[in-house]
């Protein structure tokens, strides 16, 4: 199946997150691991459908999303989880085929990736690398390779 012909349109977004917080630590780790500079950014569809994605590089062949929850894990933590996979998966599915993908989480939400979880399986599957933020030493590690 593929999708049908699109407008799109990316363009610059204001960060919901505040300077120095958890969040723009993880956007700043991940231009540095990436190689990119990301920014939030803002994509319309169709000139219709807007939605915005935490992270994206300026020649749109990267997007990430953020998960950077502390505390206990809740629900709202998996929600949380499953809504960006999904955002990411039709970003690459119907807009961005070429787009590099990653979900980048902290120790709290690794609860939603267990060995051999749906999630786990999903992310490996549709090509959306997790990276693991650690704010103590302002570096990610690909999950798989964390001793979480």
């Amino acid at each position: 199946m593929t999708a049908p012909p699109r407008t799109i349109a990316v363009e610059p977004a204001r960060s919901r997150f505040p300077a120095g917080s958890t969040e723009d630590a993880m956007l700043a780790a991940l231009s540095t691991q990436l190689g990119t500079v990301l920014a939030p950014a803002t994509i319309t569809v169709d000139q219709t459908t807007r939605f915005e994605v935490e992270g994206a590089a300026p020649d749109h062949t990267t997007f990430v999303q953020l998960v950077g929850n502390t505390g206990e894990f809740k629900s709202a933590h998996r929600n949380r989880v499953t809504a960006n996979l999904f955002k990411l998966a039709w970003i690459k599915r119907a807009l961005f085929p070429e787009a590099r993908l990653a979900l980048c989480i902290t120790p709290t939400v690794a609860k939603a990736f267990a060995a051999g979880g749906w999630t786990t399986v999903a992310t490996h599957d549709l090509g959306v690398e997790v990276l693991l933020f650690d704010a103590d030493a302002g570096t990610l590690t690909p999950l798989g390779d964390a001793s979480a």
